[in-house]
């Protein structure tokens, strides 16, 4: 189970993992935030603030409620850095905490966000030849995103946290695998199974 780990087993757990190539910049501020430079730890923070609160946001809470998860999800990161092992991932680290905190909020009864198109992830808006969305664009895919996000109560928890992390964090079925500890296999039918039914919630017809 994801919500079993404690911050401090997850260190190890991540070790336990083939090591990944991480970004030189953040493998430097990690070292130094280990050391107890504040100023490392803060840039840190800037790095991946954005998209700890958008993982909030997509996994089902308010904004204001997502902006306390991820200051959750720090405190827990600068209190266990000491025993993170150099030479590992720290984005997949740094994830595994953010899904067990959202989770602890999610627990706590925080209601479905709204879906303003300030919230909309910048990554996602549009990718045709670097082209800035037109307004009826964004205003399409708010909806559609509002849409998707209304129906992930119909998930289970392991699927509503694969689809999240595959469709809409965009990440690997590796690096879901190695974030959550599960085999490439089982994050694929996890991922087929969300979409399955995502598709019945949204187009029942077509099912």
């Amino acid at each position: 189970m994801i919500d079993s780990l404690k911050p401090e087993a997850l260190a190890g757990a991540v070790a336990a993992q083939a090591a990944v190539a991480e970004n030189p910049e953040v493998t430097a501020l990690v070292m130094r935030a280990k050391e107890g430079d504040a100023d490392a730890f803060a840039d840190l923070m800037r790095l991946h603030e954005r998209r700890i609160i958008g993982l909030g946001l997509q996994m089902g809470l308010r904004r204001e409620d997502a902006l306390d998860a991820c200051q959750d999800t720090f405190v827990k990161v600068f209190k266990y850095i000491g025993k993170f092992e150099a030479g590992r991932s720290f984005f997949k680290w740094l994830y595994r905490i953010a899904i067990n905190v959202i989770y602890d909020h999610l627990r706590a009864g925080r209601g479905a966000p709204t879906v303003s198109l300030d919230e909309l992830d910048a990554g996602q808006a549009a990718r045709a030849e670097g082209e800035a969305p037109s307004l009826q664009a964004r205003v399409e895919s708010a909806q559609l995103a509002q849409r998707v996000r209304q129906s992930l109560d119909c998930l289970s928890r392991r699927e509503r946290i694969v689809f999240v992390l595959r469709d809409l964090q965009e990440l690997s079925t590796e690096e879901i695998g190695v974030i959550l500890s599960l085999s490439q296999i089982t994050v694929r039918r996890h991922c087929m199974s969300a979409r399955q039914k995502i598709r019945q919630r949204l187009l029942p017809r077509q099912s």
